[in-house]
């Protein structure tokens, strides 16, 4: 590669690592002004005030409300979707019926959400299930169950035939071929799918805001919402939630790098 094409190709990386750390950066740099100095790119002056305040107003209840909805939210999508990918791919089940399953699941993703808030928005109300954190992990399902269903299934899909034909000559029936044979093959793809799917009903705002009504049972999409009134903007605050909400997934999903790209790798 000749020195001017290294050139290129370093300045394009910059310019793309500068426009991916913008942002970052800005919310950092808001999150410690306060008053007008958020208006400044640079400042003297630094506080932690817009943290301090946040954590005042119970803060870390709205983190442990939107912790606590998104692993519930993945849990019911994996505990259905993986038996679900299991039987389609793998039990003698009719084609039309699979595609037919699959075809509606994918049809179901692409309706817009707010088509579909209404309906469960009046079930919830009669059921008496608004404003219920529980519920709420229920109706994310439209964003996560099709989404984990179809990851799942094709993984399942490119498990060893070999390895399953073997299994069944030892006497293995369906149920024991899952948990002992396909679940730990499939595992990279498991923690992938569980992945994506903390991160979709982490940051879901709409259906939240919808079915949510109590201060005390917001979530931190609500709440970063609410600095934004007829009065003026909580520059400051918004920055300092979104900047910690944040660090729970980037460490997150740090720490389990090494499974997303294991996981793709096996499909």
């Amino acid at each position: 590669m000749s020195p001017w094409i290294k050139t290129l190709v370093y300045i394009a990386l910059g310019v793309i690592a500068v426009w991916t750390l913008m942002p970052i950066y800005w919310m950092i740099n808001v999150s410690l002004k306060v008053g007008l100095e958020v208006y400044e790119v640079f400042s003297a002056s630094l506080s932690l005030d817009n943290y301090v305040r946040l954590f005042r107003g119970d803060f870390q209840r709205y983190l442990s409300n939107t912790a606590y909805l998104a692993f519930l939210t993945t849990s019911i999508s994996l505990l259905l979707s993986i038996p679900a990918a299991y039987s389609l791919s793998k039990l003698p089940i009719s084609r039309l019926l699979a595609r037919g399953l699959l075809v509606w699941t994918l049809f179901s993703r692409t309706i817009p959400p707010i088509v579909l808030i209404l309906p469960i928005y009046v079930m919830f109300s009669q059921l008496r299930l608004s404003d219920n954190l529980s519920a709420v992990a229920i109706a994310y399902q439209v964003y996560t169950l099709p989404f984990s269903l179809w990851m799942m299934l094709s993984f399942f899909r490119s498990t060893p035939r070999e390895v399953e034909e073997a299994a069944r000559v030892d006497g293995a029936g369906p149920i024991t071929l899952l948990i002992r044979i396909l679940l730990p093959l499939t595992m990279p793809g498991i923690t992938v799918t569980a992945i994506f799917s903390i991160l979709m009903s982490w940051n879901e705002f709409l259906y939240a805001v919808i079915l949510l009504h109590s201060l005390k049972n917001y979530t931190v999409p609500l709440i970063i919402a609410s600095y934004i009134s007829e009065w003026g903007v909580k520059w400051g605050e918004m920055a300092a939630a979104g900047l910690i909400s944040s660090l729970p997934m980037l460490l997150f999903t740090g720490y389990v790098q090494r499974h997303i790209v294991l996981g793709f790798m096996k499909r």
